[in-house]
Formats: C-alpha cells, sequence, structure tokens
C-alpha cells in the first residue's frame, strides 16, 4: 500500500515540474467556481422573483 503523503509528494512534484498543466487545471477550476456562482445566482434571483410575484 502507498502511503498518502507519498502521493501527494509525486502530485506536488507533478505539477511543479509541468507549469503548462497547471495553468490549465487552475483555469479550469477557476471556470467551474465561475459556473457555479453563476447558476447560484441565477438560482436565487429566479426564487426572489417568484417570492415578490406571489406577495411574499
Amino acid at each position: 500500500m502507498v502511503a498518502p503523503a507519498n502521493i501527494a509528494g509525486e502530485a506536488f512534484d507533478f505539477l511543479v515540474s509541468n507549469p503548462l498543466f497547471t495553468v490549465v487545471l487552475a483555469g479550469m477550476l477557476g471556470f467551474v467556481f465561475f459556473m457555479y456562482l453563476l447558476v447560484r445566482r441565477t438560482v436565487l434571483g429566479l426564487r426572489e422573483g417568484f417570492d415578490s410575484g406571489k406577495g411574499r
């Protein structure tokens, strides 16, 4: 069995040795986070609109 610290160390070494992959990965994570915030804002706005339309 491989120790978790060893796996984390190898992943860190991989990210440091491949800067382009690291930038692409960070960009993808940023995009997913942005989309989450966009969808969350849209759903909350819809809920607020429905509630104000019902007279609450």
